[in-house]
């Protein structure tokens, strides 16, 4: 489970292919635009398919929108996302999409933590004569936002980039520069990993076992023992039905059985 998104089970919606409607339950609409744009970036990462919904406006009349107050007919949805893709595909981007967001999310909340050590420096002294603590929650905030923003963006780019802080401007004027420095301290953040037991849970979801591990040269039926899965005997058996529709002879020569 994670604060940050909605993932209900799984639907096949084609032979081979499922899909999931994310939502992004965030109480503010700009960080769930920004968790949204987190997911986005992930789907060309892990070969799936992803398009945000279209919301129609309840309040919608062509009445409203040529003569009326103009309302529109509807909008993209930014607090969803529907992604599709192979079951294998589908699974290893949900499971990177929690870790992702959790990573990028933790990497703000050091950014907010740099800029209140700023606060109690000396350094801030100058900047901070005409603020007060209402105004410094509202410069925090804010900064965390542009910081979370900046993050985001770094999301599969070469690297952070941009200058460093300029001890003239006030920091909530440099969340940028601030975001680089805690990403640069951390080593950036993975985008492809998936736990295999996370992969593994979300398939079970979906209804799909996890591909057992067969080493290279096993003969057929041969399964991995360290994988923890047994050697199970497969045999053909005609059924009922099958031999009403085939003479005996007829079937024991289609299933290789003898007559």
């Amino acid at each position: 489970m994670s604060a940050y998104v909605e993932i209900p089970r799984p639907f096949e919606s084609a032979p081979g292919r499922f899909e999931v409607e994310l939502r992004f339950p965030a109480g503010v609409k700009r960080r769930a635009v920004q968790h949204h744009h987190v997911a986005w970036a992930l789907a060309d990462v892990h070969g799936v398919e992803a398009r945000t919904p279209y919301r129609v406006n309840p309040r919608w009349s062509v009445y409203e929108e040529r003569w009326g107050n103009g309302e529109r007919h509807g909008s993209l949805d930014y607090r969803g996302l529907t992604v599709q893709g192979s079951p294998r595909a589908l699974a290893g981007y949900l499971a990177a999409l929690v870790r992702v967001l959790d990573a990028v999310e933790s990497l703000a909340t050091r950014a907010v933590r740099v800029f209140g050590a700023w606060r109690r420096s000396g350094a801030a002294g100058a900047h901070l004569e005409y603020e007060d603590a209402g105004t410094l929650r509202v410069r925090q905030r804010e900064f965390r936002t542009d910081a979370l923003t900046a993050l985001v963006g770094m999301l599969g780019a070469p690297g952070p980039g941009g200058a460093g802080r300029d001890v003239s401007r006030p920091l909530w004027e440099q969340a940028r520069a601030v975001a680089a420095e805690v990403w640069r301290d951390a080593g950036g953040v993975d985008l492809v990993e998936a736990l295999d037991e996370d992969v593994t849970a979300y398939l079970a979801r979906m209804g799909v076992a996890a591909a057992p591990v067969v080493p290279a040269g096993s003969p057929a039926g041969a399964v991995n023992h360290s994988a923890g899965v047994v050697d199970v005997a497969v045999s053909v058996v005609a059924v009922d039905w099958q031999m009403e529709l085939f003479p005996e002879s007829a079937a024991a020569r289609l299933y290789d059985v003898a007559a």
